[in-house]
Order: C-alpha cells, then structure tokens, then sequence
C-alpha cells in the first residue's frame, strides 16, 4: 500500500469506528432518518469535508475534489428488529436495529470520503448517503430523481457480507443480487363451521394449498436455467378454533435474478395463481407490488475497480462471490449510470444480515476504507505510488 494512503487511513480509521458505534446506537426507520442525517453530516463537516443535505431532512451527499466523475453509494436507515441486550455495541432504539450493516456502509463511506479530501484528485467524487433502501419502493429512485448522479460516469457500492472474512472484497459481473417483489394475496369465502367444512369453503385448507403449490408451481413455470424464489411470510385468517374464516391474508415475496423474468412477474404470478385458486370454492384479490429489479454489475466497473484493490491490497483481497436473492435499489443508479455494488467481508461469529444475532466485525472498517479508495482511485485513473 502507497505509505501516504495507509498514513491518512490510519488517521481517520479511529472516527470510522466512532462512527459505526455510534450509529449502531441510533437506528431509525426508513425515510425518518433526522439523527443519522445530522451524525454523518457532523462528522464530515467537522473533518473538512462540507456535506449537503436533501429538504426532507433525511439523506445527504458530499463531493471532494473537483467537479465529481464517480460516485460512492451507502445506504442509511435500520430495520424493525429487537437487538439482543448482550450486543455492544447496542441499539438505543427499541425494536429498531442495524441488522443489514447500513451503520457500517456510513461510517465506510465517510471515511473514504475524508481519505479523499487529503488526496490530490484530478476528477471528483460524490458520496451518497441514501435513506429508505429497507423500503419498497426504496429511497434510490428518489435520488435518481432528484438528479444526484447526473453527469457522473460510474458509481460503486459496498455491501456487508457476513460470509467473507474482514480483508476480503466480493466481486461479481452480472447479477449480483436478485429482484424483489412483493405480493398480498386475500382468499374470501362464506366461512362457516368447523363441524362442517363440507358445507362451505374452507380458506385455511385452501391458503394452505396455495402456501404449497405456489412456489413448486412459479418454479415450473419458468426456465429451470434462472433463479427464482417464492416465499411466504406471514399468514392471517380466522379467530377461533371452531370458525372456518371467510377471508385469509398471505403475504410474500418472489425474487428472481433474471431482468426480463422480473418484467414479466406480476403477470405470470396472477395466471398461476388463478389456476390454483380456480376449482377451491374460495375468490381471491391480487396486490402485487414489483419492487427492486436484479442489480447487475458492469463487467468493466467490476475489473476496474478490481484492479485497484488489488494494486494496492494485493490479489487475496479481491475474491469471487455468487448471486444473493436479497434484493437491493442500487439498481436504481445501474439504469442511469454504470457501477458496481461490492461485498465487504465482516465475519464477526454472529448471525446473517436481517436477523437479531448479526454482527459487524470492527476490522472490517479499516479495510473497507482502504479498499474503498483504491476502488475510487482506480475509476478516476489517478493511482500513484509513493
């Protein structure tokens, strides 16, 4: 590594991990993200680095060096969880927490951010601080929106990857992480009497029919070559033991990885499930919802920044990694602009993103701030050594 950049890393790697405790404390809810707004903004103001923040009060952006060439992503908010009260960092936010690393991708990003601001750039960058990515829709669209990366060339993101060791950056061309959409299915019917199910349409044996035959039936349904996953996460219907209900809520998610799949979903999922329902007795109302499309990875974005990381960190730091069917917005910046969504490594000995017991590992900051940089550098044609 050039020793000016480690000397600059090592300088701001003690904020960057003030930072992400900091943050972890202070989870908030998608597009209600005032303290974390003001935090981030605080903290690059303080170290030089002048931050503007959006009018809703929640997100910001950042640009270092001149006018900005690239960009670097990183998301904001938390999720509706309860953290365990053997967790230190702990959230001080009951029944909200940093259980996707959101805490980590800020502090990361600012530390980049300050590296930066003591480099001499030829090309600036533009730091994204995105509320609402728990959302659906999410808060990337809006961004696109309101013109955050017109003009820019390329743009790249970290995501945390409990599965890969801190040192370790996960690249991939392609799709990186599938679509996700999400759907509300109500079955109705005329109830009646759990003595005799014979006389009515019994809803719970038909929600549990289409609980079972609905994902075998959406798999049949399409190429066996591309992925897609239904599931089903939560159930509602009926209030006593001995009442058939008259209506049953299933609600879900369909994920696949394939772009045009994802275009054509809503309307092969109805045609399915019509010919499940068809026959049962019960009627159903459809609420589908398209959500985040696959994020694909530009294969030149990827080798570039590829590239960087390991001028700098060595080949090691760079390892390959398959498609997760999480879903992601940072599609949303990949329709106007080319870019690279990245897996930081955090094995920490918790649990996965989206669950109480997940935990970031603190030496992951230090890297990602480094790997981050030498992403960026990279992308703007400046590495040096020294």
């Amino acid at each position: 590594m050039p020793a000016h950049l480690k000397r600059i890393v090592d300088e701001v790697a003690p904020l960057v991990l003030e930072l992400r405790h900091t943050l972890h404390r202070t989870p908030e809810r998608g597009h209600e993200e005032y303290r974390t707004t003001e935090i981030i903004a605080g903290m690059l103001s303080d170290n030089g680095v002048e931050p503007s923040l959006r009018s809703t009060g929640t997100g910001l952006w950042a640009d270092v060096g001149p006018p900005p060439k690239v960009a670097f992503r990183a998301d904001i908010d938390a999720l509706p969880i309860d953290e365990p009260e053997d967790h230190d960092p702990r959230s001080a936010n009951p029944g909200w927490m940093h259980a996707c690393g959101h805490d980590a991708h800020a502090a990361v990003a600012v530390g980049i951010a300050i590296v930066m601001s003591q480099l001499d750039l030829p090309h600036g960058v533009r730091f994204i601080f995105q509320p609402a990515e728990e959302r659906m829709p999410g808060g990337a669209g809006i961004l696109v929106s309101e013109g955050l990366v017109d003009g820019l060339e390329s743009i790249i993101a970290f995501h945390v990857n409990p599965t890969l060791e801190p040192g370790a950056i996960g690249v991939r061309s392609g799709a990186i992480t599938a679509s996700a959409d999400g759907f509300t299915i109500l079955l109705e019917g005329p109830g009646g009497h759990t003595s005799r199910p014979h006389n009515t349409t019994d809803l719970v044996a038909v929600a549990a029919h289409v609980v079972t035959a609905l994902p075998n039936a959406i798999r049949e349904a399409v190429d066996a070559h591309i992925p897609v996953v239904t599931a089903f996460g939560a159930i509602h219907g009926g209030d006593a033991a001995n009442v058939i209900p008259s209506r049953v809520e299933l609600r879900g998610t369909v994920r696949t990885g394939d772009r045009t799949l994802w275009g054509e979903m809503g309307g092969l999922f109805d045609s399915v499930l019509r010919l499940i329902v068809a026959g049962t007795g019960a009627t159903y109302q459809l609420r589908y919802v398209q959500g985040v499309a696959p994020v694909l990875n530009d294969p030149q974005i990827v080798e570039v920044a590829s590239r960087g990381i390991r001028r700098i960190l060595g080949d090691q730091a760079v390892v390959p990694v398959e498609m997760s069917m999480g879903g992601e917005d940072f599609f949303e910046y990949l329709d106007r602009i080319p870019g690279a969504l990245l897996r930081l490594g955090t094995r920490s000995g918790g649990g996965d993103i989206h669950s109480a017991t997940f935990r970031v590992n603190d030496a992951a900051l230090p890297f990602g701030v480094t790997a981050g940089c030498a992403a960026l550098l990279e992308l703007l044609g400046t590495v040096r050594s020294s």
